[in-house]
């Protein structure tokens, strides 16, 4: 599990670049049709590292009514009301992922190795541990890809432009 911290801790530092750039009038803003809100991948985030968490056996980091806005399945907002401010959700997502990483490497390995509790993915990670690390990892990833295309969109510049090296410091 060492890897997969190392990698998640990489990917929520570029995360971190595009956090910088978001306030307030984001939170809802869908720079072109195919995109999600800023708000919502920022949130959707923050609620699946805490499930992650979740499958260490840690305790939620996130307020449980975000799983209702922000859980897999769920359609993002145009409606700023419907996200708490920008600057609690990268706070969230911080303290999330800033945990993560500690508490995926000290996790009983009972919990990584008990059948994965999110069934519509159990096909393809059939353990807590096997999904705890596409989370941290491919999962990431994805909605990193999706926020950067997103600030790209909105006129923000690009996110992992020169100098993303920088971030694994």
């Amino acid at each position: 599990m060492h890897q997969t911290a190392a990698q998640c801790r990489y990917l929520a530092r570029l995360t971190q670049r595009a956090l910088a750039k978001l306030d307030d009038s984001h939170r809802a803003l869908e720079p072109r049709p195919d995109l999600k809100t800023a708000g919502w991948l920022i949130g959707h985030l923050a609620v699946t590292g805490d499930f992650g968490r979740h499958l260490c056996g840690g305790r939620p980091v996130c307020p449980r009514e975000w799983r209702a806005a922000f859980n897999p399945g769920t359609t993002p907002s145009t409606d700023p009301a419907q996200y708490p401010p920008m600057r609690e959700l990268g706070d969230t997502f911080r303290a999330v992922y800033g945990d993560l990483y500690t508490i995926s490497q000290t996790a009983e390995p009972a919990l990584l190795a008990a059948p994965n509790p999110y069934t519509p993915a159990i096909g393809d990670f059939p353990t807590a541990g096997d999904f705890l690390a596409y989370l941290m990892t491919g999962h990431i990833a994805y909605h990193l890809g999706q926020l950067t295309e997103w600030c790209a969109a909105a006129g923000l510049g690009r996110v992992l432009a020169a100098g993303a090296e920088d971030a694994s410091r």
